[in-house]
């Protein structure tokens, strides 16, 4: 694609929309605070609305239709041909390792992946390949192969991979399966960012409130906390789904091989 920078310096894309304004200066002020030698160029998606900071470029993408026309457009904006992915809710609560996170993006480069979630959790072990010492390899049929974790993405593989109208959730179970057709899928054995997610379904979930308290941090206007009987609720439907997970992943993997 035409005016794509082939460099070796990834761009950080903060995927995001205007209603979710009022988080972005709580998922700034703890990414300046826990990342400070960021040395990647830093841009925010959004419909209308600028981030007013000259650290960050705002790409506006209009009126929302869907969840993934929005990431098409912004993603077709970021002028390098890799991106580091982050979500608005992504909240760093430790200091980053900007040599650990430039190696790995060495590692990326040199193996030409598509992907490289960095982080492990997600996905049946049976279907994780150990590399090396840092990256697991993600095989086809696994879970959350697509997950919108923070990851370095190959740009033109991520636009393949993103079908209009289709929601955060839908991409990561259906892009999963879209990308079985495709190598270079990896993540790393270890938590490379220390985050929490701010927010779950438009509100803020109650395990954050000690945490941003700790940082000085009142809950902006715009989004409601999650009720303490919700909390448990969400609890009870996670731990669930992880006991069932190695189920659809074995059902997943002989339906491959079937093919």
């Amino acid at each position: 694609m035409s005016g794509i920078i082939k460099n070796n310096t990834p761009s950080i894309l903060i995927n995001s929309c205007d209603k979710y304004s009022d988080v972005w200066p709580v998922f700034f002020k703890l990414f300046f605070k826990y990342w400070q030698d960021c040395p990647f160029p830093i841009y925010l998606g959004s419909n209308e609305k600028v981030y007013n900071d000259p650290r960050v470029t705002t790409i506006c993408v209009g009126p929302d239709k869907s969840w993934a026309d929005s990431a098409i457009i912004m993603v077709s904006k970021i002028p390098t041909k890799d991106i580091l992915w982050f979500l608005d809710d992504y909240f760093l609560w430790e200091p980053v390792s900007t040599i650990k996170v430039n190696k790995l993006y060495e590692k990326f480069i040199k193996l030409h992946a598509n992907y490289m979630r960095l982080r492990p959790k997600g996905g049946s072990a049976n279907l994780k390949r150990i590399y090396d010492d840092d990256i697991y390899e993600l095989l086809p049929g696994i879970e959350y192969r697509t997950s919108l974790d923070n990851a370095f993405w190959d740009r033109d593989m991520l636009l393949k991979l993103l079908k209009p109208g289709e929601s955060p959730w839908e991409m990561e179970y259906n892009g999963s399966r879209r990308s079985d057709k495709y190598f270079g899928y990896y993540a790393t054995r270890d938590k490379i960012f220390k985050r929490t997610n701010g927010l779950e379904r438009g509100k803020w979930l109650r395990y954050n409130l000690s945490l941003l308290k700790k940082e000085n941090i009142v809950i902006p206007a715009g989004h409601p906390v999650m009720s303490k009987r919700e909390h448990l609720i969400r609890f009870i439907i996670r731990n669930v789904w992880i006991v069932l997970m190695p189920i659809r992943s074995l059902y997943r993997l002989l339906k491959i091989k079937s093919l």
